[in-house]
């Protein structure tokens, strides 16, 4: 698998969460708490788990 594909991704979900948390947090809530970490944490945290995980195996190969 291309890691910089998977760090490409990481980046933007980290993004992309950390905004949608800050927006829900601070001025108003757009999405349901369950809605918001099903749809924008979750697949964040697996995609930087798939990124670690082939960081650390290219690291060693």
């Amino acid at each position: 698998m291309n890691v910089s594909s998977w760090r490409i991704t990481t980046i933007f979900l980290v993004l992309l969460s950390s905004v949608i948390f800050l927006i829900q947090r601070t001025s108003w809530a757009i999405f349901e708490t369950v809605f918001e970490i099903c749809i924008f944490h979750i697949p964040t945290l697996v995609s930087a788990a798939i990124y670690l995980k082939l960081q650390g195996s290219q690291d060693t190969a």
